[in-house]
This record gives structure tokens, sequence and C-alpha cells, in this order.
């Protein structure tokens, strides 16, 4: 009866304090320049090859985005099979990694990191094409960087080829508000 009575009070006072205290900055309205200057590149079980470069801004709380840049897809071999843009069309999600912190050291806090994955338009040089794609771009950046993270991109381009395992790049996220 005393464990039921104290697990019982231990819940209330939980509830109570989450009721109490003001939204977290994770909730408020959050905004980053995205800078993927250098390419950004990802392997598809093939030994395709897709780089990345472009730029853009995110907030989150609500979700927008509007980013562009340029693409180049290559073979296992290394041969140019498509160029062209994407541009973005919407942001599914923003996992933060922190800011201010590089491998343990420091760096300006506004530089961040994390997961962005948005959905992007790619449109290949010479066409009129206008191909739905998703996009994820990961920055090292932060505190909270995952063991398995790796700075790159992620571009799967539904049933056609998807480019799964990021292999390096250079990209940040500014926050800007």
């Amino acid at each position: 009866m005393k464990v039921r009575a104290g697990l019982a009070a231990v819940f209330t006072l939980a509830i109570c304090l989450a009721v109490s205290l003001p939204a977290s900055a994770a909730s408020e309205t959050q905004t980053f320049l995205l800078l993927l200057e250098e390419p950004n590149t990802a392997v598809a079980p093939n030994g395709d090859t897709v780089a990345i470069t472009g730029e853009g801004e995110f907030s989150v709380f609500p979700n927008s985005v509007v980013a562009e840049g340029e693409f180049v897809h290559r073979n296992s071999e290394g041969t140019v099979l498509a160029t062209g843009t994407w541009s973005a069309k919407s942001l599914l999600t923003y996992q933060s990694y922190g800011c201010g912190v590089l491998f343990g050291d420091p760096l300006p806090p506004d530089l961040c990191g994390g997961k962005v994955s948005m959905m992007v338009q790619l449109t290949p040089t010479g066409t009129a094409l206008q191909i739905p794609a998703q996009l994820t771009v990961f920055c090292v950046i932060g505190d909270h960087v995952p063991g398995s993270a790796e700075e790159g991109v992620r571009l799967n381009v539904q049933d056609i080829i998807n480019f799964p395992h990021a292999t390096g790049g250079d990209n940040v996220y500014v926050r800007t508000a």
C-alpha cells in the first residue's frame, strides 16, 4: 500500500510539473540557414553515387523549408548519368544534434547540426521532368550526435534509385531565430 501511495505521489508530482512548466525551447519556432556549399555524397547499393550542393532556410514549429541546389548522379565507374537541380517542397522532420560543439571542440553557438529530412523535386538538366524524392541532410555538429551519424546526405528517388548510405560532405545549419 505504501508503494502504491508513493508511486501515485511521484506520478502526480510529475504531471503537475509538466503542466506548470513553460514549453521548452524545442517546441518554439526555430529557423536555420541550410548550407551545403561543398558536395555532400551518398552511395546506392549498386555503387552509383550522388553529390548534392545547395542552400536555403528551414523552420520548425511550424515546419517550413525554402531551399534549392544541384545534384550529380554517377554510376559506379564514375560516368555522369544525370545532373540537374533540386528544390525543396516540404520539411518532413528535423532532429537537432545541438549547437556550438564539433567533436568536443567549441564552435560559435549559432552553428548547429542534426538530421533534416525534406521532400524535394529533382529536375534533370535538359528535361521538363520533375521527379519527387526524399532528401535527408546530416550535420555532425552538436553535443547529441548519434554514434552512427555521418556528415552527408541520403537521397531516395522512390521506385527509381535509393542512395541510403551517406559517404561524406560538409554542411552546416546556422541558427537565425
